[in-house]
């Protein structure tokens, strides 16, 4: 699997708002900036079939509404499923009418909204999990071809979120900033990457306030590797 980091930053960064790409076919979470990056990437828009929203804080779903647009702009038939914590059709809905006035059915290609369940397509199996959030917030992974992707979402991981974490090739972990009940930082995700026996950890959603130095060397005598990945950099897997 390849894996494209749109964005890295949290919701008031230098960096753009944490999106991640899977195979250019699976969108992890659509910022306010996600579009910006897709473009930045040349991503071609018409072979994204899953959007995975982990929760709806604006960093990480307020860019739909332009998502949806562009996608109608550059000629999209193709279907599009959304899929996000519960409720995700009627948040959605209304992300539309503010910045629209407008429904899900004038994109001209179908657009589905649903709330995450497990579920397969073109040959990926997505699982979901709730994180500890200031929202409810999922885990999502991925896997295909005896290769597993997990991202966490924001938060802290529940006992079931580290049930689908388990023996990832690469954990994907949002890393806010220590001390903070809905957030994790990057010692805690060192940690998570030790306990679930992840391959490889990468860091992103970093606090601006983070001392990223000091932490990624605690980070580094619990588990080894740990990557911070850029914006628009890209691993695979």
């Amino acid at each position: 699997m390849k894996v494209l980091f749109l964005g890295t930053g949290d919701a008031f960064s230098h960096r753009a708002n944490t999106s991640i790409l899977i195979d250019g076919t699976i969108l992890l979470d659509c910022g306010l900036t996600t579009v910006q990056q897709l473009m930045k990437a040349k991503t071609d828009l018409r072979k994204i079939s899953v959007v995975s929203i982990s929760h709806f804080h604006m960093d990480h779903a307020f860019g739909i509404p332009a998502l949806l647009s562009v996608c109608k702009k550059e000629g999209r038939t193709r279907p599009l499923v959304i899929y996000g914590p519960s409720g995700a059709e009627q948040y959605t809905k209304e992300l539309l009418a503010v910045a629209h006035k407008k429904g899900l059915d004038v994109f001209g290609f179908d657009v589905k909204v649903h709330d995450a369940k497990d579920f397969s397509i073109e040959g990926y199996k997505l699982a979901f999990a709730p994180m500890k959030h200031a929202l409810p917030c999922n885990a999502a992974s991925i896997e295909k071809d005896g290769k597993k992707v997990t991202f966490t979402g924001d938060g802290k991981p529940t006992p079931d979120a580290k049930k689908i974490m388990q023996n990832s090739d690469l954990l994907i972990a949002e890393s806010y900033k220590a001390g903070f009940d809905h957030h994790a930082s990057i010692v805690d995700s060192a940690k998570l990457a030790k306990e679930t026996k992840a391959k490889k950890l990468a860091v992103i959603h970093i606090s601006i306030k983070e001392d990223i130095g000091k932490e990624l060397k605690e980070a580094g005598k619990i588990y080894s590797p740990i990557l911070v990945p850029t914006d628009l950099s890209s691993l695979d897997i």
